[in-house]
């Protein structure tokens, strides 16, 4: 029963994480809206990865040694930090012309490699997630909970970024979502690409 309450309450942590707004959460409505579902899903496939070897490495102890080390704790940083400003300005200037004759069209895409590098980059470089996922798995660890338990997060975590991606990914690319996009894309695009930069600043000067 112990076992049961601590993976409920572990997963509901990393699901309502899903809802608040980070660069993760950005990412995905931009790749959503911008190329369409398809870029969205690989994306989230990225994101999983990147949740993987988060816990891998929670795991094995090298997140705690990255955490007490503050010079590579930076190095990490800055190079997420760094990665969000670019694709800030790159959402910055994507200029999409309109199609009147069929308003709903994906004009662009990612290929799949493509939209899981930026998945997996946004997430592994992300030193919010690193901190998260060593904080839950040095507790479990620490506690003395089984193997077992501790293998079935290892899965379970990254199975419910890939769910909670793709639940935000279809939602943003509803029909009567993607015609308002098309119609206010460009400021939409500076939105995002704003609040991908201000996401890193906050990174840079906050954590």
């Amino acid at each position: 029963m112990d076992n049961f309450i601590l993976v409920s309450t572990i997963l509901a942590i990393h699901v309502f994480a899903w809802f608040t707004p980070g660069p993760l959460f950005v990412l995905i409505i931009r790749n959503s809206l911008i190329y369409s579902r398809k870029t969205g899903f690989w994306t989230s496939i990225g994101i999983a990865i990147g949740n993987f070897i988060h816990i891998a490495y929670s795991i094995t102890g090298i997140a705690l040694i990255i955490s007490t080390y503050p010079a590579t704790f930076n190095v990490i940083k800055f190079l997420g930090v760094g990665y969000l400003v670019y694709l800030g300005i790159k959402t910055l200037c994507i200029k999409i012309e309109s199609n009147k004759s069929n308003p709903t069209a994906v004009y662009k895409n990612l290929a799949p490699l493509q939209a899981m590098k930026t998945g997996f980059l946004t997430n592994i470089l992300s030193p919010k997630a690193s901190l998260f996922f060593a904080s839950i798995f040095t507790t479990v660890i620490s506690s003395g909970y089984p193997y077992w338990l501790i293998i079935f997060l290892w899965i379970a975590m990254p199975l419910t970024s890939l769910i909670m991606a793709n639940v935000l990914s279809i939602f943003f690319t509803q029909k009567k979502i993607r015609l308002i996009y098309n119609k206010h894309q460009h400021i939409t695009n500076k939105f995002l690409g704003g609040t991908l930069i201000l996401l890193a600043l906050i990174i840079a000067f906050l954590v």
